[in-house]
C-alpha cells in the first residue's frame, strides 16, 4: 500500500511527542498532532492553522461546538466530534482521579474535589457532595443541569438526595461557564434557603462553592453561611437541632 505524502512528517511529529511531550508545542501543533489520528490522509497542518485563526486559541477550539468547527475546511463531522470529545474525555479522567473516599477539610480542598466535574462543561450544573460528620466523602453526584447561564434546583431534590445517601452534611457546587466565580442574587437566595431548610431538617450545608474561569468562590470562606445561620438561630434553638455538624479542620477555623 502506497504511503501518503505526509507520512514521514507524522512519524517525526509522533516521535517528538514520545520524547518531549506536548509542553513545547504551539497551539496549532497540538491540534495538528491530535487531528492526525482522525484525518489519516490529509495534511493537518493548514487545518490546525485555520482552526486557531478562526477561534483564537487551542482552548477555544476545544470548547467550540461541532457546527462551528465544521465551518473550517477539512473538518468533517467525525473530526468535529473528536475535537469536542477531548474535554469530555479529560473530565472523565479527572473524575476518576478524584479520591471518592477522601475527606474535605477546607474550601480549597472542596474546590479541588469538585472542579474536575466541571471540566469542559459549557452549561451550568449543580453537584452535591455528601459528607459524614468527620468530613469523609460519601458520594458526589450531579443533581441539576441547566443552560450556559443558569441551572435550577429545588430544595426537595437536595433533601431527597440527603435522605437517599443517609447523610446529614453536604457541600453543593455549581459552575459559571465563561464567567467569574462571583455569586448572583439568585445564588445568595438559594444558599440562604438551603441553610434554613436543611437546618430545620437536622442537616447542614458546610459550603456552597462556585467554580469559574478565574478560580472559585466559597460561601463558607466569605462568612455568608455563618451569617445566614446567625440570622435564624432563634428558629434553630426553638427547633432543638442537635445533630452533629461537619466542620472544616481546626487549621482553617483558626484563620
Amino acid at each position: 500500500m502506497e504511503k501518503h505524502p505526509h507520512y514521514g512528517h507524522r512519524i517525526r511529529l509522533r516521535e517528538r511527542v514520545r520524547k518531549e511531550g506536548l509542553d513545547n508545542f504551539q497551539d496549532y501543533q497540538v491540534l495538528e498532532y491530535a487531528l492526525s489520528f482522525v484525518l489519516p490522509y490529509k495534511d493537518t497542518n493548514p487545518i490546525a492553522h485555520e482552526l486557531i485563526a478562526k477561534f483564537g486559541s487551542l482552548s477555544a477550539v476545544l470548547e467550540a461546538d461541532e457546527e462551528n468547527l465544521q465551518e473550517v475546511k477539512g473538518i468533517s463531522e467525525v473530526s468535529a466530534q473528536f475535537l469536542t470529545s477531548i474535554l469530555k474525555i479529560y473530565g472523565c479522567y479527572e473524575k476518576e482521579k478524584v479520591n471518592k473516599n477522601g475527606s474535605i477539610k477546607n474550601p480549597e480542598e472542596a474546590y479541588e474535589h469538585v472542579k474536575s466535574f466541571f471540566a469542559g462543561k459549557l452549561i451550568e450544573e449543580i453537584y452535591l457532595v455528601s459528607l459524614l460528620p468527620n468530613n469523609k466523602i460519601v458520594k458526589t453526584e450531579r443533581i441539576s443541569q441547566g443552560t450556559n447561564s443558569q441551572a435550577s434546583i429545588t430544595i426537595r431534590k437536595i433533601t431527597d438526595a440527603i435522605s437517599r445517601n443517609k447523610v446529614n452534611n453536604i457541600i453543593i457546587a455549581h459552575n459559571h461557564p465563561k464567567g467569574i466565580a462571583e455569586p448572583s442574587i439568585e445564588d445568595d437566595n438559594l444558599t440562604k434557603a438551603l441553610v434554613l431548610s436543611l437546618s430545620l431538617n437536622d442537616s447542614f450545608l458546610l459550603d456552597h462553592v462556585i467554580v469559574g474561569e478565574d478560580g472559585f468562590y466559597s460561601y463558607r470562606q466569605s462568612g455568608k453561611i455563618d451569617k445566614y445561620r446567625e440570622s435564624i438561630k432563634d428558629v434553630l434553638i426553638t427547633k432543638g437541632v442537635a445533630q452533629n455538624m461537619a466542620k472544616y479542620g481546626d487549621d482553617y477555623d483558626k484563620k
